[in-house]
């Protein structure tokens, strides 16, 4: 009897002071990637083994390892005072889900779980849009391929969107979501969907831009022009009096312009005028020098005591008539000696 309760006492007191740990307790990584299991325990010790949902897959001994597949691997970590091996699960895949246990003789085996994922594709299958501005657009985002279902959502400009109607449906043993987006077209964006599954640290994503068209008539368009910007408004404002002050001075010298031509030509027309007038003169002046015109001196003219040359006995021939002029004698003729007459035809 006293045997057996120091056994008991024994043990417990090696209970105590022997702890084995495993780390990490749980782990979820992406299929085709590698699991990582870190075992120790605070005293030397002289073996170890592995086992993958209850199957043995590595044994180590003190001058031995045997692994049962090229996709496992194992590294010693042990320094003084620790007992420690890390076991690494290659290229996992879906059958690896489940418990990884860790077993040091004589020891409580540590047992871990492992979870593994897998990731799809995303796709936008609208692709790139163009909307008249003020249009719903609706984007239809496609994530096939994943497990477990994946949690897929939408960004516009870089900015989360909370509106996205997920609708997963299960193929075989993956996950294939179906998630709608509907956006009123604002300005040109670009719209991306994400995706991913809790063994990412980032979700994956599909980009596609939506170019939106403003037209003159339309509404926003509108609102656009006709809300300007007080310092728009002064600035235009500014313009328009430079403007308007360019323009009268530019008629103002075109006036003068015109004043100056106007006169410059009645002046010259002035001119031209008197020169006419002028020269008219001078020609009548050397024509009656010339005598030319078409008029001819009275040859029944006499000075003073003399008659001309065409009298005879008191009667005067002139050749611009066959008529004859009756012509006195000085001595009988009482009235004023001086007495001319002038003929022009």
């Amino acid at each position: 009897m006293d045997v057996f309760i120091l056994s008991l006492f024994l043990l417990t007191i090696r209970g105590v002071s022997a702890q084995t740990v495993i780390e990490p307790q749980n782990t979820v990584v992406l299929k085709g990637s590698q699991a990582r299991f870190n075992c120790s325990i605070n005293q030397a010790q002289t073996g170890m083994i592995w086992l993958l949902n209850g199957r043995l897959v590595v044994t180590i001994q003190q001058t031995e390892v045997k692994i049962s597949n090229s996709r496992f691997a194992v590294t010693n970590l042990t320094s003084p005072g620790s007992y420690k091996w890390e076991f690494i699960i290659n290229n996992v895949v879906r059958g690896d889900t489940g418990q990884v246990t860790c077993q040091i003789l004589d020891e409580v085996a540590q047992i871990s779980t492992l979870s593994v994922q897998e990731r799809g594709s995303v796709v936008i299958i609208d692709g790139n849009q163009t909307a008249t501005e003020g249009v719903q657009k609706t984007f239809q985002c496609q994530a096939v391929g994943w497990y477990p279902e994946p949690t897929v959502s939408w960004s516009v400009n870089g900015v989360g969107v909370n509106t996205c109607n997920n609708n997963s449906v299960a193929q075989g043993n993956v996950f294939n979501t179906n998630c709608t987006l509907t956006v009123t077209a604002a300005k040109s964006s670009s719209v991306q969907c994400l995706a991913k599954v809790p063994a990412m640290s980032t979700p994956d994503s599909n980009t596609v831009f939506l170019t939106v068209e403003t037209y003159p008539y339309s509404t926003a368009a509108y609102k656009r022009t006709t809300e300007v910007p007080k310092a728009s408004t002064r600035d235009q404002t500014i313009l328009i009096a430079v403007t308007v002050a360019f323009s009268a001075a530019a008629l103002l010298f075109l006036l003068i312009v015109l004043i100056i031509i106007c006169c410059r030509r009645k002046r010259e027309k002035s001119s031209y005028e008197e020169e006419v007038r002028r020269a008219q003169l001078q020609a009548q002046h050397r024509s009656r020098a010339r005598g030319d015109g078409h008029g001819h001196d009275n040859r029944g003219y006499a000075r003073d005591g003399h008659y001309g040359d065409n009298y005879n006995g008191g009667v005067w021939h002139t050749n611009q008539s066959n008529k004859h002029q009756r012509a006195y004698p000085m001595d009988d003729y009482n009235g004023p000696r001086n007495h001319r007459h002038l003929t022009m035809v």
